[in-house]
């Protein structure tokens, strides 16, 4: 065998080493890219379905749900094309099942009476407008669903938002706290202003005279408050009596 047949049947062996090596890597490389992507649509489907099933009802209405359940359709049927599982089949069929037949969830009403649950219902909201964001920009919804559905969600995170004012302020005047729906007042008015929307001004101005009866309610309670010592009054005066009971004992023991 001569030396350069030889020569080239090393060359061929090492093309052939060189072109596994890269076929190797690069099915490795769709391999992992394959499962980010899977990954990425079952979190996006996870989230899309726990917004639609756990929003408060007053904030999920037949139009919105509809939509949220086209969107967890097409990330399924996006889902099926990567991984096709029995589980990604049933969840897909189950999705468009309920779009034919138009079953959407009838989440309960919540009353958003403290600040835990105003933010809650908050954050559920922001979450669900990222993910129509999301929708419509893989085009999983056209724009005109993406306009009417985001100004849904949008208006009811200022509600959500508002409700909470409303229910701390309601619950500080029924305990004879007034101080604390001043001070919701006074949040609800900033909240309102930084929006800057003419079409809350309406709102806006209620607020204000929510805040003037707040600010009443606060200078006659410290009117009352004035013929009655304060637990501060009565704790210094508590104190300046043991100091001059101690003086007067020092006194006599000399």
């Amino acid at each position: 065998m001569s030396p350069l047949l030889i020569g080239g049947l090393l060359a061929g062996g090492l093309i052939i080493l060189v072109c596994v090596g890269f076929i190797s890597h690069s099915l490795e490389r769709n391999r992992l890219e394959r499962a980010r992507q899977a990954a990425e649509l079952n979190a996006r489907v996870k989230l899309t379905h726990q917004a639609m099933n756990s929003i408060p009802g007053q904030f999920m209405p037949a139009e919105l749900a509809s939509v949220v359940l086209q969107i967890e359709a097409a990330l399924l049927d996006r889902l099926y094309t990567i991984s096709r599982t029995p589980e990604v089949e049933q969840r897909l069929a189950q999705a468009r099942a309920a779009l034919v037949e138009n079953v959407l969830p009838n989440n309960p009403q919540v009353d958003l009476d403290n600040e835990a649950k105003g933010k809650e219902a908050r954050v559920q909201l922001e979450n669900l407008f990222k993910q129509l964001q999301l929708a419509e920009q893989d085009r999983l919804i056209d724009n005109a669903a993406f306009k009417q559905a985001g100004g849904l969600v949008r208006r009811f995170m200022i509600t959500a938002t508002l409700e909470t004012f409303n229910a701390t302020a309601k619950l500080g005047m029924q305990q004879g706290k007034p101080r604390v729906a001043k001070l919701q007042y006074e949040r609800a008015i900033a909240f309102l202003t930084r929006l800057n929307n003419p079409a809350l001004a309406q709102h806006l101005e209620q607020y204000k005279r929510l805040l003037q009866r707040a600010e009443a309610a606060v200078v006659e309670q410290n009117r009352a408050d004035e013929g009655q010592p304060s637990e501060l009054t009565a704790g210094l005066a508590e104190l300046e009596s043991a100091d001059a009971g101690w003086q007067k004992k020092a006194v006599y023991d000399d």
